[in-house]
């Protein structure tokens, strides 16, 4: 049986499908206040995103209590999550889709280090289109998936803190290093004494048993 399920997964090549982490269904709003699903975006294991239109005849669509639309001059995209996480509501300007039938549309997917999602960015059509009186709204008809994993930047080195003389308030310099002998004089003083003393000593001695 695990043998039949890894062959299920296997691709002719030889290598494993990547499966999906998060399922997204994707509404959009073709007409004000009216969210229809136009696809699916999915977040793979293989850490890349994918989306998959559904193109159906008589695509689902959301209730007014699945969806509030404050703002007409947004295009507004709702993503729902099949797994039971959060709802992602992104807006664009309206007018970025008036009469342009090659708009794009890139859904951006920031992830943390353990693979959680709490980002998505959206955007769609060109802001030239805005410089049009009138026409009509098109939804996209090309779409891009990216996954960005939010990565960890190095630690910055920083200075010691600065101590300031509060007599004159000025910064406090740091006392410059001691050489050996002056850290440790105290120590080879009374060495030295010794030496030159037990020398006179026995100078004294060898005259006598002589």
């Amino acid at each position: 049986m695990l043998l039949l399920s890894i062959l299920a997964l296997a691709n002719t090549d030889g290598t494993l499908t990547p499966s999906a982490t998060e399922k997204f269904e994707v509404f959009h709003d073709i007409s004000y206040n009216e969210f229809v699903q136009r696809g699916e975006l999915h977040v793979l294991n293989d850490g890349t995103a994918q989306y998959q239109p559904i193109g159906l005849q008589d695509p689902p669509r959301l209730t007014e209590t699945d969806s509030k639309h404050p703002d007409p001059s947004k295009y507004t995209v709702i993503l729902r999550s099949l797994n039971g996480g959060a709802q992602f509501v992104l807006p664009v300007l309206r007018c970025r889709l008036v009469d342009d039938s090659k708009a794009e549309e890139t859904f951006v997917i920031h992830t943390a280090e353990n693979g959680d999602i709490f980002h998505i960015d959206y955007d769609a059509g060109n802001s030239a289109n805005c410089q049009k009186t009138h026409g009509s709204v098109s939804p996209p008809v090309h779409t891009k998936a990216l996954l960005r994993k939010r990565a960890v930047g190095p630690a910055p080195k920083l200075n010691p803190a600065a101590v300031i003389d509060m007599d004159t308030g000025k910064e406090h310099q740091p006392e410059p290093p001691k050489s050996f002998l002056a850290k440790y004089w105290y120590y080879i003083v009374p060495v030295v004494i010794m030496l030159m003393l037990g020398g006179d000593d026995k100078q004294q001695e060898a005259p006598a048993q002589s």
